[in-house]
């Protein structure tokens, strides 16, 4: 069975929260975890299937929902730390990712294309 890459300390370290897991004693791999960050009037749920590479995310300012992806298995959640800026990417499909900056501010940034 292929999951995802991130590793939960990383996804721990990413988000600076404690996930909400769905299962209580299920292992992380196997859980439904809900990570979720307010950030001034911003709010940012990320909730991931490790094992089935499921990932659900919701950005809401001001409790309106500005933005939802809900996506059934992904590629891949990847990790990645470059000096002081981290990136969580969700590799939608082939030359399709969804890239999630925390710092200094919400950022989310889509990239689909060629290579």
């Amino acid at each position: 069975m292929k999951t995802i890459t991130a590793q939960e300390w990383e996804l721990l370290w990413f988000f600076e929260v404690e996930p909400e897991l769905l299962d209580a004693g299920v292992p992380w791999i196997y859980n439904d975890a809900l990570y979720r960050v307010t950030r001034n009037s911003c709010t940012l749920t990320f909730a991931v299937q490790p094992a089935y590479r499921d990932v659900r995310l919701i950005l809401s300012v001001d409790g309106q929902t500005g933005y939802e992806l809900s996506a059934m298995g992904v590629d891949d959640v990847v990790y990645r730390k470059e000096g002081c800026n981290e990136t969580l990417e969700v590799q939608l499909a082939p030359h399709n990712s969804l890239l999630l900056s925390m710092k200094p501010h919400i950022r989310i940034h889509q990239v689909w294309g060629r290579e």
